[in-house]
């Protein structure tokens, strides 16, 4: 049966548009722009840029593995105290309070606040600093967790941002504004102003990278654009080992800052010299402006473009193809918030929807929750948080790049299944490991980094896949911020946890992501599949039985009063309805439906 089937609303005519095919001719007409200038320079600079701020933000995001751990320590009471010892039984390594005898002889117990920190492990650190221990301790994990509520709260405004005002426009305030303020950080005396610039670094996280990323993939020409989306996040895992590289070397948390964060000042004058992006100047109606980029671009790579009137026609017809995509982004930010709010019911209103909205809310959950619990949880799987991050970082690298021939082989539901289970697999048998045995409880932490990054590259794979057209802007949107919200959960979850019981974090990441190769089993597989139009056709499709063997054509009874054509290779659906239908192929006769 041929997969690809048209869908007709017959109680809602009109109602859902074709604007997923203009939206594919307009991309194959600029793509074809893109054949033109072919691949040199100009795209390898735009993708040298941005995997060079790629490599940075890890050193931003992560840090709080060496800058606020769990340090060891012990109560320092004041030195005139009659202090009564503790016994070895009851002795425990966080001492929120002594005992001492009082005037008549009775035993008192008095609060401690002055502590001995143990440095075997890390230098000075901002817990040590600013005696984040006993009552303060939720403060460690919040320096982490601001970071992720900025970054929950920026991606949506810097989305409207970038698509109101221009990729470049936004890349460039946004990475000046994070520069600032990550070499910033390492001068505040105030934990409050801290935990306040890290709201704000991650406010502006996605303004460096959402739009960054666009640029990357709206140069590259067709044939080259999904390579370049993963050689784009390489460096990352770079970042990463070269971050726990220099957190060996520097254990005061000021210099490691202040280390980390000088290099995003080289970026600075590399981001002046990118265009904008074409495609979004041809969109907005800038062509002149478009056409110098255009003609900048053929320069460096070396080709001749069509004549100059050829490519105005051309940018007025991607223009016109395009501007009805283009309509709810009209309006100022508080219209485009409340359009998303009004929109979002879409996502759950019927029940197949409903059901892919959920389940991949929960996975992305589950992803965000599981990648940095592991990132941040150095000290829980291993004696050497500083070999741990750079062997994490090692271990990112297959599991960015063997999905891709892991996908195209073996679809998207089955490898995500056998690999979440393998992640809830390894964590779960790392709480039987001995702490004596730190090598192998480490080994396994990192096979699971390894299976849930490439895991969490294939869900997001397969949710572009799984929402319809009409609301895969929306739902991603919103699926990434479960994902920000995972990410803000997991250090609590991590340090609480470990303070109860050292294996309790494995136990929970573990069976999360037993739960999450479970509901794994409830989505479709879309290896191959013809993307969805809209939610109808998406609920629509419920209704269908492939039949591989026969190219046949599926009719409406008359009844229903729509008109036929025999001759079109396609299913027709009532919406909302069981209607059976016909199937008409050589001398076969099927039913469509049940």
């Amino acid at each position: 049966m041929a997969r690809y089937l048209s869908v007709i609303n017959a109680t809602n005519k009109g109602r859902y548009s074709g604007g997923h095919h203009k939206n594919k001719m307009t991309s194959n007409k600029f793509d074809d722009i893109l054949s033109r200038l072919g691949t040199g320079k100009w795209n390898f600079y735009t993708l040298i840029v941005m995997s060079y701020w790629m490599m940075q933000v890890p050193s931003q995001i992560l840090p709080g593995a060496f800058i606020t751990p769990a340090v060891p320590h012990t109560c320092r009471p004041p030195p005139n105290a009659t202090v009564i010892p503790q016994d070895n039984d009851t002795h425990i390594q966080e001492q929120c309070s002594y005992m001492v005898m009082g005037g008549n002889g009775s035993v008192e117990e008095h609060p401690c606040t002055e502590w001995d920190f143990d440095h075997s492990v890390y230098g000075d650190t901002l817990t040590e600093e600013f005696k984040l221990v006993c009552g303060r301790k939720f403060l460690r994990p919040l320096y982490n967790s601001m970071y992720f509520i900025g970054s929950f709260f920026g991606s949506p405004v810097n989305g409207w941002f970038a698509d109101r005002y221009g990729r470049k426009l936004t890349l460039t305030i946004g990475s000046i504004v994070y520069t600032v303020l990550g070499n910033s950080i390492n001068w505040l005396p105030d934990l409050t102003a801290i935990l306040v610039v890290r709201f704000f670094s991650g406010l502006f996280h996605s303004a460096c990278i959402q739009p960054g990323y666009s640029m990357v993939m709206e140069t590259f020409e067709a044939r080259y654009r999904s390579v370049a989306g993963i050689i784009i996040f390489m460096p990352w895992c770079v970042g990463m080992m070269v971050l726990g590289g220099v957190a060996s070397v520097l254990p005061n948390w000021r210099w490691l800052t202040f280390t980390m964060s000088l290099p995003l000042l080289l970026f600075l004058p590399a981001a002046w010299f990118l265009d904008e992006s074409p495609r979004w100047l041809i969109v907005r109606g800038r062509h002149s402006k478009a056409l110098r980029v255009l003609q900048r671009a053929a320069r460096w790579n070396k080709v001749s473009l069509p004549p100059e009137r050829e490519l105005r026609t051309l940018m007025q017809d991607i223009m016109i193809e395009s501007r009805g995509h283009e309509v709810s982004k009209k309006g100022g930010f508080m219209s485009h918030l409340k359009t998303i709010v009004e929109q979002f019911s879409i996502l759950v209103r019927t029940k197949r929807m409903r059901r892919i909205t959920l389940c991949v809310y929960y996975l992305l959950l589950a992803c965000g929750m599981g990648y940095y619990g592991l990132s941040l949880g150095g000290e829980s799987f291993s004696t050497s948080p500083y070999i741990y991050i750079v062997m994490s970082g090692l271990m990112e690298v297959p599991g960015s790049t063997l999905t891709i021939p892991l996908v195209g082989r073996c679809g998207r539901r089955y490898p995500n299944v056998v690999l979440f289970f393998l992640t809830a697999a390894v964590l779960l048998s790392a709480t039987f490991i001995p702490k004596r045995i730190s090598w192998l409880m480490m080994a396994l932490a990192l096979v699971g980094k390894l299976t849930l990054s490439a895991a969490f590259q294939i869900v997001y794979l397969h949710l572009t896949e799984l929402f319809p057209t009409e609301v895969r802007t929306r739902g991603m949107g919103t699926a990434s911020m479960m994902s920000k919200l995972g990410s803000t959960i997991s250090p609590f979850l991590v340090d609480s946890l470990r303070s109860v019981w050292g294996s309790a974090p494995s136990i929970v990441l573990g069976c999360t992501s037993l739960l999450a190769a479970f509901v794994t089993c409830l989505l479709p597989e879309t290896k191959g599949a013809a993307l969805h139009d809209t939610v109808a056709g998406l609920e629509a499709s419920g209704y269908v039985r492939y039949y591989h063997d026969y190219m046949f054509t599926c009719t409406l009874p008359r009844r229903h009063g729509l008109n036929q054509n025999q001759n079109q290779k396609a299913v027709y659906f009532i919406i909302g309805r069981n209607v059976p239908l016909r199937v008409r192929s050589s001398s076969k006769r099927h039913d469509c439906c049940d």
